[in-house]
């Protein structure tokens, strides 16, 4: 008898363990992380706070994606970039443009919003391109567009994913011009190769989900095109005067869940060069 009950004990304790575990692992993926970066520069002249979200995949974050907006709206960004990756399957047969529509619009209250493409969206591309213009976003393909916050000027250049354009890229030229350029891509791992070859003082992507599932304080083990220990995971990178931030994103894809890569809303904070603390 003995021997049974701890045998019952353990079976409960297992299970109890087993449901907490997945509990705790679901409830990762309905908040919010708000993950925040200071990038300073003498080209910017006054505090520009940008909303960068990524990676959404389909995700809603409570009824028309609404924890979702007031979290951005919390954070009062001057602008929002939008790094691909809206289509949760990239085999769909047809792209959920309400979906589309309603994220569009409620960030184009919020602030002026920016729009690239990723992998997932190669299938759609200009249906989900025209679904975001339609409803108040900037779509960037190629091209490098101005955006003043007062007297700072930011040059926002955006290219589509290499998998619906791979020339996208060289239609982006930083390198005269005195205003703090912005460029938005949707993978990292060309950041050395291209990316700092165009000039950009900041580059903003996303695509590696920071791993998607990981162990606890580490960055990414694993991503699809990145394999085993990849160079970049999410957070912070600079080579030369270029800096490079990963959004881990929002959504997730293949596996329908994320583990100690909680969901993210990655804001930039462009300060002043000299006013560091």
């Amino acid at each position: 008898m003995k021997k049974h009950g701890r045998r019952i004990l353990f079976l409960l304790m297992a299970a109890f363990f087993a449901v907490n575990i997945w509990v705790f692992m679901l409830g990762q993926n309905e908040v919010i992380n708000i993950v925040e970066f200071e990038v300073y520069s003498d080209k910017v002249e006054i505090p520009v706070t940008i909303a960068q979200l990524s990676d959404l995949h389909e995700k809603s974050f409570e009824r028309d994606n609404s924890d979702l907006f007031e979290t951005v709206r919390s954070v009062r960004p001057d602008l929002i970039v939008i790094t691909g990756d809206i289509i949760y399957n990239s085999y769909t047969d047809s792209p959920n443009l309400p979906y589309m529509e309603n994220l569009a619009k409620g960030c184009a209250e919020i602030a002026p919003t920016f729009f690239i493409t990723g992998n997932h969206d190669r299938y759609h591309p200009q249906a989900v391109k025209e679904a975001f213009a339609r409803n108040g976003v900037v779509v960037l393909e190629g091209e490098v567009v101005p955006f003043a916050v007062g007297n700072t000027v930011i040059r926002i250049g955006g290219i589509d994913d290499p998998s619906i354009d791979r020339d996208s890229i060289s239609g982006i030229d930083f390198r005269d011009g005195e205003q703090f350029n912005l460029l938005l891509a949707h993978r990292p791992d060309t950041f050395r190769r291209e990316y700092v070859q165009t000039g950009a003082d900041l580059v903003l992507t996303g695509h590696t989900h920071g791993g998607q599932i990981r162990l606890p304080w580490t960055k990414a083990i694993f991503y699809a095109d990145g394999g085993l220990f990849p160079e970049y995971s999410d957070g912070l990178y600079t080579s030369g005067g270029t800096t490079m931030i990963i959004s881990m994103g929002l959504g997730s894809s293949v596996v329908p869940f994320r583990l100690f890569a909680q969901p993210e809303v990655t804001v930039t904070r462009l300060l002043p060069a000299g006013t560091e603390s």
